[in-house]
């Protein structure tokens, strides 16, 4: 319990219905044909795209874990995605639904890691454009971190912490305020098509660690 108290500090639980990603598509500029960053789906943009979200499937989800060698090279691919944003103030893309994290730098049970080598899945649900929840479940258990967003410029978002829950099989064990929060870098957000066909939103932010989330779009 003592383990669940301290991951109470990152995460939180909501007990409501996903929103569906595809209800704010028509608010995302590139799906209202406003000038972008050129093609969004052009074939060396798309396959550098993938480049990082392979090495991240390779590597894993909790960067900690990895070695020092793979760490550098999520760095490196990382760099090469940022300019590749279709966005240039990609803190200001409208969000909603559910985000699931591929890659996490960070040291702490952000990436899902909090038992030893147990590491549980980790996302980020959008209520609407100004509140959030970081999620991190471990079969019937659910832990996540209730959170305001306020965009500060087109590149920095200021999230800051307000509640936390916990919940087994969607009964809440404890819930509670707390306060705490950071300043987030968006250094890339735009759309991928994989190999099968199917796109997803991708996006990369510093806390100041590497993150790396994707949510499919159809």
């Amino acid at each position: 319990m003592k383990a669940l108290t301290h991951l109470m500090l990152l995460f939180n639980v909501q007990q409501q219905q996903p929103i569906s990603s595809m209800s704010f598509l028509d608010r995302l500029p590139f799906f209202q044909g406003q000038p972008g960053k050129g093609d969004i789906l052009s074939e060396d943009r798309n396959e550098k795209i993938l480049d990082l979200l392979r090495a991240a499937s390779e590597v894993g989800q909790v960067g900690s874990l990895a070695s020092e060698e793979d760490q550098q090279k999520m760095e490196r691919l990382a760099e090469l995605a940022y300019p590749l944003s279709e966005f240039d103030k990609p803190a200001q893309v409208p969000l909603a639904g559910e985000h699931t994290l591929v890659y996490s730098a960070a040291p702490g049970a952000s990436s899902g890691r909090v038992f030893g080598n147990v590491v549980g899945k980790v996302s980020q649900l959008f209520e609407n454009d100004e509140f959030f929840y970081n999620r991190v479940t471990f079969g019937p258990l659910m832990i996540a971190l209730k959170a305001r967003r306020e965009i500060k410029n087109g590149s920095t978002i200021k999230v800051s912490f307000l509640e936390n829950t916990i919940s087994l099989f969607g009964k809440t064990l404890t819930q509670k305020e707390i306060g705490g929060g950071g300043v987030w870098k968006v250094r890339f957000v735009g759309k991928v098509k994989d190999n099968d066909g199917k796109e997803k939103l991708v996006r990369v932010m510093e806390t100041p660690s590497l993150f790396v989330l994707e949510q499919p779009l159809n």
